[in-house]
């Protein structure tokens, strides 16, 4: 079972990774769907086998919910504050 989570975060990367793609080239409404998978892709890798799946879930799923999530608010915060 825990292989299945291993390949379920990769798999989940790769379409995340296809709709941030969307999201950045314009396409607004495929970003909260982004996040949503790399949240669920983040959680399913932490539970799977340590294979290289698992790692590149990992990794992946945390560098999109960092680029979509964790920068805009930070730079919306501190930088942004001022109209």
């Amino acid at each position: 079972m825990k292989k299945v989570f291993s390949i379920a975060s990769f798999i989940i990367f790769l379409v995340g990774l296809v709709f941030y793609f969307l999201a950045l080239l314009g396409k607004d409404t495929f970003l909260l769907p982004a996040v949503i998978m790399a949240v669920v892709g983040f959680v399913a890798g932490l539970f799977g086998e340590k294979t290289i799946h698992r790692k590149i879930g990992l990794y992946g799923n945390g560098l999109i919910l960092v680029v979509g999530l964790l920068l805009p608010f930070v730079v919306a915060t501190f930088f942004w504050n001022k109209p």
